[in-house]
Order: structure tokens, then sequence, then C-alpha cells
């Protein structure tokens, strides 16, 4: 049964690592029962198995309160099984494909959600879109198929994603979150929901437009920045001055600085598409030219390797750690990954493989020790605190 304040049954569409986390953070603040949707039969038979170690996301957050939420979560396959919940939450992906976002997950949660709606049902979409994406892929197909007013019948807001992979301090529980809708019932309706019985910090806004926008700028911010200290870099290894020490030295000043480090890549599921997003829609010639020093970024750390390489004698390199930052599980445009396949094209007689324990899809090998004894030279990617055994040299790449 629901707590006070809260809906008997809310439907989170898409069972990955945002739909995850909402499903958690719904079901501990009081919702009666939380159905998680999602087309993966694998994802569905992982979350329904009630097994923690089997959970397909694998962040503190979901991992710690697993235990105590999983009986008032359930995941299916079928839309018609969300038939009668009073909110839906959609978090399905945008992803990159062929450098181009694919908004059809969107579209087609559209399509479905239009045989399962009910009057004064609320639709929340936390998918990153586009300033006016929400209604153009969403709301307004819904309200067509189904003849049903928005903000009547159908209450439509957009409350982006916030999310920090790993972090203790700032979670689910606890992230302010923008709130934008197409209307002041609907409004109404997300207040209640992320307010009320979340119990959510809130920033409404007076326009959907500008929460989507809020979303794509504060990743395009991390593009820009990260892409200038990348190009900084460059430059500095040419004069033969230690960007970091550069960084930190400005660091000390108590105003008017934020640091950034350089890399190998500003990768993840979210920089580069929302990036990407938000040059589109707005034709920034900014954004264009961070996006091409950042997509050229693994070509230059590649040829820092090999460089390190041929300087140790090494010619079968263990790259080690796959996420897309350091210790992430997941490998969605991964910095690593991408330095991999710049590395074999600099150098064809080079062997290349990696290992992650934490994503073994990815990886070539079955174990860390038989990983180990296969390398001359291991190129890390985080784990810091793992020896690895004194017999292979280390070299860290993002210290490159």
């Amino acid at each position: 049964m629901a707590q006070r304040g809260c809906p008997d049954a809310v439907a989170v569409i898409g069972g990955g690592y945002v739909g995850l986390h909402d499903a958690v953070l719904a079901a501990r603040r009081g919702v009666g029962e939380v159905l998680v949707v999602d087309i993966d039969e694998s994802v569905v038979e992982r979350i329904n198995s009630g097994d923690a170690s089997r959970l397909h996301v694998r962040d503190h957050y979901i991992l710690e309160h697993w235990d105590e939420v999983k009986d008032r979560i359930r995941a299916t396959t079928s839309y018609s099984e969300a038939r009668g919940v009073e909110a839906f939450i959609v978090a399905v992906q945008t992803p990159l494909r062929g450098g181009r976002v694919d908004y059809s997950p969107l579209k087609r949660v559209a399509e479905m959600l239009s045989r399962v709606v009910e009057p004064g049902i609320l639709v929340s979409s936390e998918t990153t879109i586009y300033p006016g994406g929400t209604l153009e892929l969403l709301g307004t197909p819904l309200s067509r198929i189904t003849g049903y007013r928005l903000d009547d019948e159908i209450m439509l807001a957009h409350v982006p994603e916030r999310i920090d992979p790993g972090n203790r301090r700032w979670t689910p529980e606890n992230i302010p979150r923008v709130v934008g809708a197409v209307g002041p019932r609907s409004m109404e309706a997300a207040l209640r929901l992320y307010r009320d019985c979340l119990g959510l910090p809130v920033h409404p806004v007076g326009d959907i437009r500008v929460a989507e926008a809020s979303k794509l700028l504060e990743n395009a911010f991390r593009l820009l920045n990260i892409s200038f200290v990348n190009e900084l870099k460059r430059a500095f290894d040419r004069m033969g001055i230690d960007v970091r020490e550069v960084v930190e030295a400005a660091s000390t000043k108590p105003f008017g600085f934020m640091p950034f480090k350089p890399g190998p890549y500003a990768g993840g599921p979210c920089i580069p598409k929302d990036s990407r997003m938000l040059e589109e829609a707005t034709g920034s010639l900014l954004l264009r030219v961070a996006r091409h020093i950042n997509e050229g970024q693994p070509l230059y750390y590649a040829a820092l390797v090999l460089r390190e390489a041929r300087r140790r004698g090494a010619s079968r390199l263990l790259f080690y750690g796959l996420g897309y930052k350091p210790n992430a599980y997941t490998a969605v445009e991964s910095p690593v990954l991408k330095v991999i396949e710049a590395l074999r094209e600099l150098d064809p007689s080079l062997e290349v493989r990696s290992y992650d324990p934490a994503i073994p899809a990815v990886s070539d090998f079955n174990s860390e020790s038989e990983a180990l004894e296969w390398a001359d030279l291991v190129v890390r990617w985080g784990y810091k605190d793992r020896g690895l055994g004194a017999r292979v040299p280390i070299v860290e790449l993002e210290n490159l």
C-alpha cells in the first residue's frame, strides 16, 4: 500500500541505468507498486529474480537498497500491465548511432503509451531531448492518437535525469530536479510526484523547453571545458609544460575558476550525445569545434601510449579498466575503447587486449590473472587500489 501522498502504482518505462534508479527511489519513498517496462527480456528477468548480484545496473545506490525494495518492484515487457497506474516515468535512451542521435525509442514509447493511458494520467519524461522534443515526440503524438487533451486529460512534464554514478554524497534522494511542464495542471501533477511523494528538492520552470535545454547545457558545459583543457594539453606537451600542474595552480584562485582535467575523451552515455543535440538545436560553432577536439583526443592518447610502449620495448599491451570513466561499470562511449581502436590503427603490429573485472562482456580475458600473465605492459584506467602484481609495469592512462 502506498504511503500518504504517493500513488498506489507508478510505471517506469525503461529499466536501464536511469529507470532502475527511479524505480528504487520510488519504492523507497512510498509508492505502492513500481512496474518497470522494458523491451529487453533479460533485463526483466534479472529484475524479477530479486537477486541483487544478477542486476544489470551495479551502482551502489541500487545494490545497497535492493533487498529493501525488491518486493515492491516488478518488471515486464508488456505495456498492457501498466494500465491503471497513476503516473508514467519515461526513462528510455536516445543513443548515438553512427554519429547521429536516435530518437526512435522515445517515438515508440508514445505509440505504446497511447494504448494504455487513461484520462488524468501524468506522463513525466526524464529522457534527455532537444528543446521542444518532449512535446514533439511524446506529447503531441499521444494526444493525437488518444484524442486526449494535453494539460487536461494527459498531464505532460519533463524532469531531466540527474545521477552521478558512484557519488555517495549526491544521490537520487537529494539531487535537486528541474521540473518543466506543458501547463499549470501538468506542473501541479509533476510537483505532487517529485516534491510531495519522492521528497526531492525541485526547481520549477515556466517553459518545458527550459527544462530540456538545462540538461543539454549541463553536459555541453562539460564538453566545452574538457575540450579546452585537452587542447591546452596538446600545446603544453609540445612546450614541456604539465597541464595538470597548470590547472592545479589556477585552482588556488578562490573565485571565478573551475578546474577540469585533461583526458583521452569526454565520453559516456551523456556528454557527446547531449552536446550534439544542443549543437544541432542552436547551430553553435563553439560546440562544433569542441566536438572535433574531443573526437580527435583518442588518437592523441593512442600516440602517447605508443610512445610509452616503444620506450619500454613492450609489444603486448593490456588496457585494464574499460568504463566510460575510471571504475565505471559500463563501456558506453568508453574513451579506453576509442584509444584501443586508434592504437591498433597506428601500429597494427602491437598486440592490444583489454580487461575489466566489472565489464566482462567487453573483456578479452576471463580473469585478472590470465590477463596479467599475457601482458608485458598494463595501461590502467582507474582501479588504482589494485596492485596488479609487481611483475608487469603499469602506465596510468589518465596521467599520460
